[in-house]
């Protein structure tokens, strides 16, 4: 079977989704190809492949056994080999169905550095926090409340203590059942994308179905790759048959830092309910990045048992000294930008008849020194806040990504030019973070769907104007 549309869109998360909008509204022929997998469907037995891939005390973990039939195949189909553990989604929705909703906006400095052009995107916001009903003020709990008084009073420094943007819970995978109200908008689930090819007037998508039982071929005038900067990459590097090539990947490394905060120690009563706003701590002293940026969460009292194996005392008195102070923890979650280099990447191997996209993530002596001075400062400055550190666990897992088909102004291997055009082909666009040079300290989805928004424009001036001829 063949399919013939104006614009096909790889993905249906949140760079997919925002892609979508201008091109469906403004009549084109548009579809949407996806693994289009249920994110509430588990497996009656998990397999072994679950258990191997992902350390049970990682942050993943949770996330991983709550969809387990969703990432069961995800990783059977899509699959990895990193010294890192890597989340990824073949889910409806991509890994919005798991979205907080914590929305951060990037300076202009920092949007030059990842190659994004700051006017643009700083238009694209404001019209992304209309569609997505962002609150700059969300109501805060007395926790975050009593913390963001203490601070009033105190002389300004270089770390700012803050309330973040938020917005209602986002799930992009409702998006689509919207758009199927439009009858020049298609979705194409169950379908796991291999090859893409740019032919003289159309762009062909080979495809096959999750269980690999068919094979979809469809056309399209052009086509916008959203699938995630590392299934962009894997199609890509599959599609211009660069096996073995190394390209860029970028990802953060966390500083996850339990905190006891005694000033409330004595108000438990008032604790039970957690508010929707976010407190956050962020810098900005060095390279126009955000040295970090701090989330601030209250512990999460489901969390105890797995907190219990690290007090050092019989569990029947720490499970009770941990429920007497457990309103009044606090998790600190520090994450650090991440910038190119030559230890971190991503290729595309061949392991018999497969396909493995091989991941390295290695952080110089340099960066690993320069956390380290920034967390001395910050732990300083946590103190300063009566946020007393207990422990601190350092890790990579995250599902913040980014590189892979990089902004360049002259063509590479693998890149696109300003307009998130691959530099390889004349018709296939770029939609999502596989084409940043850097990855800021902040939460990227915001900017990753303002810029979405930016190519799905660009995309269907386009067309227009071939239309026009």
């Amino acid at each position: 079977m063949i399919y013939q549309f104006d614009v096909v869109i790889v993905g249906s998360g949140p760079s997919g989704i925002h892609a979508a909008y201008p091109l469906v509204k403004a009549g084109l022929k548009v579809a949407i190809i996806d693994g289009g997998l249920d994110s509430k469907k588990q497996d009656p037995k998990l397999n072994n492949f679950l258990y191997s891939s992902f350390r049970e005390t990682s942050n993943a973990y949770n996330l991983i056994k709550k969809s387990s039939y969703v990432f069961n195949k995800t990783y059977q189909l899509l699959k990895i080999k990193s010294d890192i553990e890597i989340i990824q989604t073949l889910a409806k929705g991509g890994l919005s169905e798991y979205w907080h909703g914590i929305c951060d906006f990037f300076s202009n400095e920092e949007l030059a550095k990842i190659g994004l052009p700051p006017k643009e995107i700083q238009k694209e916001y404001k019209e992304i926090s209309k569609i997505i009903k962002l609150k700059s003020n969300a109501d805060l709990d007395l926790f975050s409340t009593t913390l963001l008084e203490s601070v009033k009073d105190k002389p300004q420094t270089e770390n700012k203590l803050y309330q973040v943007s938020l917005t209602h819970p986002y799930r992009t995978g409702s998006k689509i059942e919207e758009f199927k109200k439009f009858k020049n908008f298609t979705y194409i689930p169950n379908q796991l994308v291999t090859i893409v090819k740019d032919k003289k007037s159309h762009v062909e998508i080979e495809s096959c179905s999750i269980d690999k039982s068919n094979q979809l071929s469809t056309n399209t005038k052009y086509l916008i790759l959203a699938a995630g900067s590392i299934n962009t990459t894997r199609i890509l590097l599959r599609s211009l048959k660069l096996y073995n090539y190394k390209t860029t990947f970028l990802t953060k490394a966390h500083f996850l830092t339990a905190c006891l905060y005694p000033k409330v120690i004595f108000k438990k009563k008032f604790f039970n309910k957690l508010g929707p706003g976010q407190l956050v701590i962020s810098s900005r002293n060095h390279h126009a990045l955000s040295a970090f940026f701090i989330q601030l969460y209250r512990f999460n009292p489901q969390a105890i048992d797995k907190a219990l194996q690290h007090i050092p005392l019989p569990k029947v008195l720490s499970s009770r000294l941990l429920s007497k102070i457990a309103h009044t923890l606090i998790i600190a979650d520090t994450r650090f930008p991440s910038s190119e280099s030559e230890n971190k990447y991503c290729k595309l191997i061949k392991e018999g008849r497969e396909d493995i996209l091989e991941i390295g993530f290695k952080e110089s002596d340099k960066e690993k020194k320069d956390h380290e001075n920034q967390f001395r400062k910050i732990t300083t400055y946590l103190k300063s806040l009566q946020l007393f550190p207990l422990r601190t666990v350092k890790d990579y897992t995250t599902s913040h990504y980014a590189g892979g088909v990089p902004y360049q102004q002259k063509s590479g291997r693998i890149s696109v030019d300003m307009k998130g055009k691959l530099h390889q082909a004349n018709r296939i666009y770029i939609a999502d973070s596989s084409s940043w040079r850097v990855l800021p300290s902040k939460p990227p989805t915001l900017t990753i769907m303002a810029n979405a928004a930016r190519i799905g424009k660009i995309v269907l001036g386009v067309v227009l104007k071939k239309q026009n001829k």
